[in-house]
């Protein structure tokens, strides 16, 4: 797994500042490399890899006759830009971001998912005594409208508190935003349920899980361009199947998946991070055993962005579902029963 150079980062946000000049009306573009190639963004692993990196661990990708090359990116600043700009030809990410980037000329579609539940919380000093005594509070998000902050908007909103009652501060990357909520320096954190475990020893507390909160909005879809699908179909239907197959593998082997997921932490397999977050996942209903995408969900997040005046009204989210490579992916390997709690709702 590399990380996508500072200069091809670079010359990603150039393009997207240039008005998404990289895939603006042309659908004819293609990428570079082999047809049988595919390029893939995920996000800093965190203590999920045991699930979202088996399929590159197992090498799942071979038996479906692509070659996968896993691309690690910080945050949405840099997977989006990076996508638009033909760095990277399939992304990992949150659909909000996609909606935004669809909303100003982009052409993206969503052709599946790995884990659609969404795996965020708001921890807090002991002082905020709940979700509903949020106003007045100091919360620390990545940028006002990436996934950290709409989440937690999303979450204020079920809890009767207004969102701009509340101060919005950048406070880094995940780990980053949890530690400044204990070191103080901020009140309450949006971030992963990673630090569960370790919190009521940091003197920390869990305000309250998304999953439980507001329950439809999604986590992670797969997301590219037009032109990769026209010129790169058959490698996207096997990345899907190799992703999919890391998924179901990982919920089968436990022990296999925390060793992966300690692996890539640097941290003991005994690590309580690692053990509670797999339990997370697994039991709570958390994963795409099949690779679906989270439409009603994406829907449901396209209404949150107007309700908070991110878009002036809902972006259109059907132009942007394209299920046929899930389905021929689903059709090499077979369908297994469903695992996602927004599946039951």
């Amino acid at each position: 797994m590399s990380r996508l150079r500072p200069a091809a980062i670079g010359a990603a946000t150039v393009a997207l500042a240039l008005g998404l000049a990289a895939c603006g009306g042309d659908t004819s573009a293609t990428a570079s490399g082999d047809d049988a190639t595919i390029t893939y963004g995920i996000y800093e692993p965190g203590a999920d890899s045991g699930y979202l990196l088996m399929g590159q661990e197992k090498d799942f990708f071979a038996k479906h006759g692509v070659k996968v090359n896993v691309v690690q990116l910080k945050s949405a600043q840099q997977a989006f830009p990076a996508l638009l700009a033909q760095q990277v030809d399939v992304i990992q990410g949150n659909p909000s971001e996609a909606l935004l980037a669809m909303h100003k000329g982009a052409k993206l579609k969503f052709v599946g998912s790995t884990m659609p539940g969404q795996n965020y919380a708001l921890y807090a000093k002991n002082e905020v005594a709940s979700l509903s005594a949020l106003s007045g509070v100091t919360l620390g998000v990545s940028t006002p409208t990436g996934l950290p902050a709409v989440v937690a908007k999303a979450m204020m909103l079920q809890s009767s508190v207004d969102p701009a009652s509340v101060k919005l501060v950048n406070s880094g990357g995940s780990s980053d935003r949890y530690k400044a909520v204990v070191g103080g320096q901020i009140q309450v954190a949006s971030a992963p349920l990673d630090y569960v475990a370790q919190a009521t020893k940091d003197g920390v507390k869990l305000l309250g899980r998304a999953k439980d909160v507001v329950p439809d909005f999604p986590r992670y879809a797969l997301i590219t361009r037009d032109d990769v699908l026209q010129s790169k179909g058959a490698a996207v239907t096997g990345l899907i199947a190799g992703l999919v197959e890391g998924i179901r593998y990982a919920d089968a082997h436990p022990d296999e998946a925390k060793a992966l997921a300690a692996k890539t932490l640097k941290v003991a397999p005994t690590d309580p991070m690692i053990g509670e977050t797999y339990k997370e996942f697994h039991d709570g209903g958390y994963l795409a055993m099949n690779g679906e995408i989270p439409v009603k969900q994406i829907k449901y997040l396209a209404d949150l962005q107007a309700k908070l005046g991110i878009t002036e009204a809902p972006i259109p989210v059907d132009p942007m579902v394209d299920d046929s490579y899930r389905q021929k992916a689903v059709a090499e390997i077979g369908e297994v029963p469903s695992k996602y709690y927004g599946d039951a709702k």
